[in-house]
């Protein structure tokens, strides 16, 4: 039995209309069509093929991921921020997830001395938050980082929708000023950026009365996602976060606002595997690489891990769609 295929008179072919065509198409053996009609019919399956390859690539131009950016709160030192920053891009890295980080923290910038400025992922840009203005044109950048022009090529860089922003300590009046100019209302309703506010807590009272500040000039305009650094022992010894009477009334706040304030752990790397990383300036991904010490190896891979497992929970809040805790 032979079947004619019928030639698209324009030479064009509607994708969604030729599909069923196609399919019955493939179900005809081909040495039971004459020469002619064998021709034809790849043309048809070579036009569909690249139909259906031109909607994907649209599809991936059209997919921007959510914008997002992550503030890792500065108001006390000495708490682990540095470290969980470090994990989180590190994350980031691994993920094949674009990220601009920003170190603020100037006198120690970690980020640049672990990552360097450019990798295939991310970007590391530093800033001075304490020089006036500046945390004003760092946001005007974002915007041109969002809404890239084209290049000196005629090439459109890719849009940037994930930012990091390590705060450094002693910065909390600067950062509360700056907030208190609208910052918030401005990155939603002209940026269509959401923010998510890091704090890192040890169970000191001081470090608890950190996040109840920040809360006071943020409210529920902000995300918010507390890490318990287990460096200072372990979940259930944060007696003065989870007894606080004023952080159960703000969570209870944020709950009738939509907004849940999320409570994470950070575990803690063992004191030996730290000190190595820092005196050789080594990215988690490098520790576990480096063959010199293998019980330094071992830790950094099991901490990096459980960290991932760590931020699942918020996972959407972070900008990151899925993570992978398999290391290497």
């Amino acid at each position: 039995m032979t079947q004619t295929i019928n030639n698209n008179q324009n030479g064009n072919i509607n994708s969604k209309a030729d599909i069923s065509a196609i399919e019955a198409a493939e179900e005809i053996k081909l040495n039971d069509l004459a020469p002619e009609q064998q021709l034809e019919l790849e043309k048809l399956k070579l036009d569909l093929d690249m139909a259906s390859d031109a909607d994907k690539e649209a599809d991936e131009v059209t997919k921007t991921p959510p914008r997002r950016l992550v503030i890792v709160d500065g108001g006390k030192g000495g708490v682990g921020k540095s470290m969980w920053t470090r994990g989180f891009l590190q994350t980031c890295i691994d993920e094949k997830r674009r990220i601009v980080a920003v170190d603020a923290d100037n006198s120690n910038p970690d980020l640049l001395r672990y990552y360097g400025e450019n990798g295939e992922h991310c970007q590391i840009q530093q800033l001075n938050i304490f020089k006036d203005g500046s945390i004003d044109r760092f946001f005007d950048q974002i915007k041109r980082m969002m809404e890239p022009e084209p290049d000196t090529y005629n090439q459109l860089p890719p849009p940037e929708s994930l930012f990091l922003l390590e705060l450094p300590p002693q910065s909390r009046q600067i950062f509360k000023r700056f907030i208190e100019q609208e910052f918030l209302e401005t990155a939603a309703n002209d940026y269509d950026i959401r923010v998510t506010m890091v704090v890192v807590i040890s169970r000191v009272s001081d470090s608890v009365k950190q996040l109840i500040d920040l809360y006071s000039f943020c409210g529920n305009k902000v995300d918010y996602i507390v890490v318990r650094n287990l460096f200072y022992g372990e979940e259930s010894e944060f007696s003065r976060y989870s007894n606080s009477s004023i952080v159960q009334e703000i969570n209870q706040e944020l709950l009738k606002a939509g907004i849940p304030l999320f409570d994470i752990t950070m575990p803690n790397l063992l004191e030996y595997a730290y000190d190595y990383l820092d005196e050789k300036s080594l990215s988690f991904s490098e520790g576990i690489k480096q063959k010199e010490l293998p019980g330094v190896k071992m830790r950094v891979k099991s901490w990096l891990k459980t960290f991932k497992q760590q931020i699942c929970p918020v996972k959407h809040l972070l900008g990151l769609e899925s993570i992978n805790v398999e290391i290497f």
